[in-house]
């Protein structure tokens, strides 16, 4: 099954492999941007998306390519597979939040959630706290990855190379 997402792999093999093809894994702030982007298919299409957040992965995700799109051409962000991004764990505040200054208690459970920019886009809340609740070691029939291209260095001027 050559056309299904790579799953049951670690955050360290994931990495590897990433490196192995001269890629990496994408970070938080990348994955994040790529799947805030415009869904091919509008409010239906985010119901869709909704939905698979509202149900476990399936045993057979499905092949990969044919899924949710973005009007960027990026597919299968959202309806697939969780993903592991480079920086999976940045995220995690350490100490017990029931302690916690009042500066410090938006690090905290649901607190994070106050300040968001859009609240009603509850899937990326979802994102974020399955995130936080895996360690490098965690693997899971519906936890995959994608490799990403290398950044491109940028002269001091601030143009590409």
């Amino acid at each position: 099954m050559l056309d299904r997402p790579v799953t049951n792999v670690s955050w360290f093999a994931a990495r590897a492999y990433a490196r192995w093809r001269g890629r990496r894994l994408p970070d938080t702030a990348e994955w994040e941007l790529a799947a805030s982007a415009t869904l091919v298919g509008g409010d239906d299409t985010m119901q869709l998306v909704r939905n698979w957040y509202a149900h476990p992965t399936p045993a057979d995700p499905g092949p990969v390519g044919i899924g949710i799109e973005t009007v960027d051409g990026v597919r299968d962000l959202h309806g697939l597979v969780w993903e592991w991004v480079d920086d999976f764990s940045a995220a995690i505040a350490s100490g017990d939040g029931r302690s916690a200054t009042d500066l410090e208690r938006g690090l905290f459970c649901g607190a994070g959630a106050v300040g968001a920019s859009r609240p009603e886009d509850y899937v990326a809340f979802m994102r974020y706290a399955m995130r936080s609740s895996l360690r490098g070691r965690s693997t899971g029939r519906g936890l995959g990855f994608r490799c990403a291209a290398p950044a491109r260095q940028r002269a001091p001027s601030g143009e590409p190379k």
